[in-house]
């Protein structure tokens, strides 16, 4: 069959350097694999890098069976901003104009957000009577209410009521759909209005394992430590992610403070990374020798510092930390056996409490952090166990083989019927 991929954010393997495969990515290797084609549209614009890969819509073979049809857009250089609503529409205008000229799909699979391409990827659907799955793997255009302080959001909703109607017929017209956790789901299902059908489902994102060779690996190892100063006699707690509003690093930056104060010379945070909050961070940690920041790193460099570390930390604000997700990130850590910090609610604590592979602290709350710090540092043997756990529950249910080949058979059950 042939499936188009509607997702315009994640980063392309042969296009991007040292790109590392997310969500559809996985999901295309897949179906390849089992004998499919797939025709993926993006963006000429990287997301990720906020720079353009072409100045013009080009046509790229990843590989035999799969293509990537890039539309042009003007880009932006902030995530939150009127620019990239801009570049959102341009896209969804020109998929639009575009769809009709190539080779009918057999089922199309769609990225929310966002949410003016997967808005066009159902209204072509339904017009070329194609089956189309919306993926949710972020709650758009909830999403922009968090934006504004909690006291105007009922305003804002209302100012935003376009974008809402907009998603809930998207979703509502959908002949399916497919989410990173269970609540987000659940979300999607409200916001359709209707029941969970057999065309609905739960997959988590899953993540690649490291195939960068040991020799390698090693040597990348040798190089950072020398540039950071990362001592692997140390308890070592990375975070790897954007450095932005999300997460909370003031809890942490506030942790490392007091157990410098202390004496306590046993831990030591890497943050690879970069965002909007990167010099902020920069200034605070400045005098704090137990915070290595590395800024953005190529795969390999973090693969090789994920496997010199002890635990992973999500280190979620308050608000952001009621998510119903199951963030990357947690997959991320499970995939090299890190136990995981979080004060991620919802699915994520869930998961790390039945699972038993990490802790939990309440969001925003340094004496809840480093107490779970303390527990890790003076426990061992159960920090070990959590490793285990955590590389045990990676092997059997996240890994991208077991997650995606699940996934590619959703869809071929939809479209043979």
């Amino acid at each position: 069959m042939l499936v188009w991929i509607v997702q315009s954010g994640e980063e392309l393997p042969r296009i991007d350097p040292g790109a590392r495969e997310w969500r559809c990515s996985m999901l295309a290797k897949a179906l390849i694999a089992k004998g499919h084609k797939v025709l993926w549209w993006g963006s000429t614009f990287n997301h990720v890098r906020k720079t353009h890969r072409y100045s013009s819509t080009q046509t790229i073979e990843i590989m035999p069976g799969w293509e990537v049809r890039l539309l042009h857009g003007p880009g932006y250089k902030r995530s939150r901003s009127f620019k990239r609503v801009i570049h959102h529409r341009t896209l969804a205008a020109s998929f639009a104009r575009e769809a009709h000229l190539f080779p009918k799909p057999d089922i199309i699979f769609a990225s929310l957000p966002i949410i003016e391409l997967a808005e066009q990827a159902v209204v072509y659907a339904q017009r070329a009577n194609v089956p189309v799955i919306v993926d949710i793997r972020d709650l758009w255009p909830d999403h922009y209410l968090t934006l504004v302080p909690p006291w105007f959001r009922g305003v804002f909703r209302l100012v935003l009521f376009s974008e809402f109607r907009r998603a809930q017929l998207l979703l509502r017209n959908a002949t399916g759909i497919t989410a990173i956790s269970s609540e987000f789901l659940n979300w999607g299902l409200n916001f359709a209005g209707r029941q969970r059908l057999s065309t609905d489902q739960v997959f988590p994102m899953g993540y690649p394992s490291s195939q960068v060779p040991r020799e390698v690996l090693m040597a990348k190892q040798k190089e950072l430590i020398e540039r950071y100063g990362i001592d692997t006699n140390k308890l070592i707690v990375v975070f790897v992610g954007t450095i932005n509003s999300v997460f909370d690093f003031d809890t942490i930056i506030q942790a490392a403070r007091l157990l410098q104060q202390e004496g306590n010379n046993s831990i030591q945070f890497v943050v690879v990374g970069d965002g909007s909050h990167r010099e902020n961070l920069y200034t605070k940690t400045r005098y704090l020798n137990n915070v290595v920041l590395t800024g953005w790193l190529d795969h390999t460099s973090v693969s090789a510092i994920l496997h010199m570390a002890s635990v992973g930390l999500a280190p979620y604000a308050e608000e952001k930390s009621v998510s119903g997700s199951l963030p990357n990130k947690a997959f991320e850590y499970m995939a090299f056996g890190l136990p995981i910090l979080s004060s991620h609610r919802g699915d994520l604590e869930r998961l790390i409490l039945n699972e038993q592979i990490g802790l939990h602290y309440q969001a925003g709350d340094v004496d809840s952090l480093i107490q779970s710090l303390r527990r890790l540092i003076n426990n061992p043997h159960e920090r070990q166990e959590m490793s285990k756990r955590s590389q045990t529950l990676y092997n059997t249910t996240y890994r991208p083989e077991v997650v995606y080949s699940r996934m590619v058979e959703f869809l071929e059950k939809i479209t043979h019927g």
